[in-house]
């Protein structure tokens, strides 16, 4: 090759390597640029879409950091809604943090399945979690699926909720606590938010509230929640209510309407209340099965004034504490009239 072949054969790989290059810059631009776009239309849409970032939701792969993106850049943008959507399965292998202000919201027959033992979604204030059903499948679980912790400090004017969700326990391990509400630190509390529309299903306690006396001179509760429509199936422990009927560790006038309970073999007890002014409205079905338990309500010495409105003899309830009031069927059925 002579003198000018050489030099334009230099040249003509040089000026490939700057279109190569020029290439690649402008494919990152590009890629940058859809997930802008991508974005953008979230905030045109009104909500982040978890797809967009990178979560599937038809494979066995893990969906958490995908969620989770989510859920932050819905916080940081304000913007305030993450949607799970389409008759999909996600996976998550971690807990999801749900930040303030933002709701996660599900299609109606969007699934997230939990793979492993872990709290899978701490709930923050003025969080919301909408529709759609969280599983269990493996029989390791035996952690809180949904926790509220008074840390948060959640009260009346804030918008903290959960309604028309299912929380399944598919392993049948009857481990674990379908939806934990605590309060154990000073000043920490969880006071008038709404529940609805839940159904639950296979775990050890299906609901509890526990208020814990902090170290110090100080106080925690968990007041006014209300438990609108709640079905609960094959738990364990139904309801569990752990506290005092005062300060320092309070856990009062929680109301549980509309509720459905159905006991199993598995079933221990329906209702455990250690509190005040709680109120309980419903059915309990088929009692019959526990042939060898007497009782399956149980009022303890630190309960006052809670109040039961249901279809179950006073035979199955046990009252250690101080002016409770549970009606029988036939005054129900009288009130009723």
């Amino acid at each position: 090759m002579n003198k000018r072949g050489t030099i334009l054969y230099f040249s003509a790989i040089i000026f490939a390597a700057v279109i190569l290059v020029f290439y690649f810059n402008d494919k990152d631009n590009m890629t940058k640029r859809n997930q802008e776009v991508t974005r953008a239309g979230s905030l045109q849409n009104d909500y982040v879409n978890v797809d967009e970032f990178g979560a599937n939701g038809e494979d066995s792969k893990d969906d958490y950091k995908a969620i989770q993106d989510a859920i932050n850049y819905s916080y940081d943008s304000k913007l305030g809604k993450v949607r799970l959507q389409g008759n999909k399965n996600y996976i998550i292998s971690k807990g999801l943090v749900l930040k303030e202000g933002v709701e996660l919201e599900f299609d109606q027959n969007t699934r997230l399945s939990i793979e492993g033992n872990f709290q899978a979604i701490v709930l923050k204030k003025n969080a919301s979690i909408t529709n759609g059903i969280i599983e269990i499948n493996h029989s390791n679980f035996d952690s809180d699926v949904i926790y509220l912790d008074g840390n948060q400090k959640i009260w009346s004017a804030d918008r903290t909720q959960i309604k028309n969700v299912t929380i399944l326990n598919n392993s049948g391990s009857h481990k674990g606590t379908a939806l934990h509400l605590y309060a154990g630190g000073p000043g920490h509390f969880i006071c008038f938010v709404n529940f609805s529309d839940l159904k639950i299903a296979g775990f050890h306690t299906g609901v509890k509230l526990e208020a814990v006396k902090p170290k110090d001179d100080k106080y925690s509760f968990i007041n006014g929640n209300r438990f609108i429509n709640l079905t609960l199936d094959d738990c364990i422990s139904a309801i569990d209510i752990k506290g005092s009927m005062s300060v320092p560790n309070e856990s009062s006038g929680n109301d549980f309407s509309g509720l459905q309970i159905q006991v199993s073999k598995s079933t221990k007890e329906a209702i455990t209340v250690s509190g005040s002014d709680n109120k309980f409205a419903g059915i309990i079905w088929d009692v019959h099965l526990l042939k060898s338990k007497k009782t399956i309500i149980e009022f303890s010495k630190e309960s006052t004034r809670n109040s039961l409105f249901s279809n179950i003899e006073p035979k199955y309830i046990k009252d250690k504490g101080l002016d409770n009031y549970y009606s029988s069927p036939e005054e129900n059925a009288k009130k009723l009239q």
